[in-house]
């Protein structure tokens, strides 16, 4: 055997040793949880063409202070270091089969969330430098901006908080209504209007 055909066969053998990317099962999570926990946003993933698992797997993220740890059973593709195959990331997730992407079309982003529905389970959750905080589980809706607080529930409820001063203005007609009770309450009130003010009721009361 020639010398250049010793090396062709060296490189080649060096070459199958070199792991470039491979797809995995993910098995378990380990999302970073609670403050005081040493889990780093990692998973458990087993080879999808060998009996192989890899263990506390670093996930790749988008942007730094974004997470979305996959689901246990996620079709995932690893990437390793330098092809050695005790240096793997999870680089991505994948659609399969099974698991098919939401609805969509060209042009749209598209989030819908695959988990079960388990009170506050699950969580979108938004912080950004100003102070502005929403928060979107199963279960309501709630924007936090400075001293105020802005609560949509599921089944209907809706409050609104503040600490702060709050206007209502409409350069519209502006109508209230409620099929239930409705109470004013306040340290003061005042009530003014440039026209006519009509007051109607089965019964008034004036104390």
């Amino acid at each position: 055997m020639k010398a250049i055909e010793v090396i062709k066969k060296i490189a080649e053998d060096e070459a199958k040793k070199l792991h470039i990317v491979e797809l995995g099962i993910v098995t378990s999570i380990f999302p970073h949880a609670g403050a005081g926990d040493k889990d780093n946003y990692e998973c458990n993933v087993k080879l999808k063409n060998r009996d192989l698992e890899l263990r506390k797997v670093p996930i790749a993220t988008q942007h730094i202070g974004f997470t979305y740890v996959p689901n246990v059973g996620d079709l995932v593709l690893l990437a390793f270091v330098s092809g050695n195959i005790n240096a793997p990331i999870v680089i991505s997730r994948l659609y399969n089969d099974e698991n098919r992407p939401p609805v969509n079309s060209a042009g749209e982003i598209v989030f819908e969330s695959t988990d079960s529905k388990k009170a506050g389970a699950r969580r979108l959750y938004m912080k950004f430098p100003g102070g502005i905080v929403l928060t979107i589980t199963d279960d309501e809706l709630k924007a936090e901006v400075g001293k105020s607080t802005v609560t949509i529930k599921t089944d209907g409820d809706i409050t609104i908080e503040s600490n702060a001063k709050l206007d209502i203005k409409s350069r519209g007609n502006t109508s209230i209504s409620s099929d239930g009770d409705m109470s004013l309450t306040g340290e003061n009130i005042r009530i003014q209007a440039s026209g006519t003010i009509d007051i109607k009721g089965a019964t008034v009361n004036i104390n």
